[in-house]
């Protein structure tokens, strides 16, 4: 409820020091090219790194402003705040399983957060850089595993132009949030595909695990 009236974005740099630093910069810089049609509010939920100070460092060239979370951000998680305009960015280590949800849409240099949050309905649009993790390459293996729930940006400014689109197309949303949720599954996904595997490889009758779960020389059986 306290988000109500604004638009809610959150921001996964990845944690990978010094790279997240360059790729928070650069998902600041598309922000920069983004004309916010209403008060919105940016959700940056981080692990340890980068920490405030170094998030004090990429905003307060950028023009972000330094304040306290109102009360009401403060008892949802957020530990600091910063505003540029129309845009408030509030920062809260850790808070990932709680903020996640709450966004309309993902800007993301990160990995597995990036698919923890598309797989909850949540869109995403990622801007590569030069690395060594997060590159155009793996940019685009992530959305093709995604089925395109993740979209690659080439630059800034076509971030800018595809968030626009984004927010102002709910279906486009909601369909790239249907796909994700499919692609990543219900929770508990890899624990019943482990089951599965093991289950139909000890079914197979010329698998080398087959003696290892049935028959006479069977060590377990």
């Amino acid at each position: 409820a306290w988000l109500g009236g604004r638009r809610r974005l959150l921001l996964l740099q990845g944690s990978r020091m010094p790279e997240a630093l360059g790729n928070g910069a650069r998902l600041l810089d598309a922000l920069a090219l983004w004309p916010p049609p209403q008060a919105t509010t940016v959700l940056l939920a981080c692990g340890g790194q980068p920490d405030r100070a170094s998030w004090d460092g990429l905003l307060g060239p950028r023009g972000w402003r330094g304040e306290r979370p109102d009360g009401t951000a403060a008892a949802c998680g957020a530990s600091a705040a910063w505003r540029r305009g129309e845009i408030t960015l509030l920062l809260g280590a850790g808070r990932f399983e709680s903020w996640a949800a709450w966004a309309e849409v993902g800007l993301a240099t990160a990995g597995t957060a990036t698919e923890q949050l598309v797989g909850l309905g949540v869109p995403a649009l990622s801007l590569p850089g030069s690395g060594p993790q997060f590159t155009a390459g793996f940019a685009r293996r992530q959305s093709r595993l995604l089925g395109g729930a993740v979209l690659p940006c080439r630059g800034p400014a076509e971030l800018a132009t595809r968030l626009t689109r984004l927010l102002d197309d709910v279906q486009l949303r909601q369909r790239l949030g249907a796909i994700g949720r499919r692609r990543m599954g219900a929770g508990g996904g890899s624990v019943r595909l482990a089951e599965l595997l093991e289950e139909r490889l000890l079914a197979l009758p010329h698998s080398p695990l087959n003696g290892l779960g049935s028959g006479k020389n069977s060590e377990l059986g």
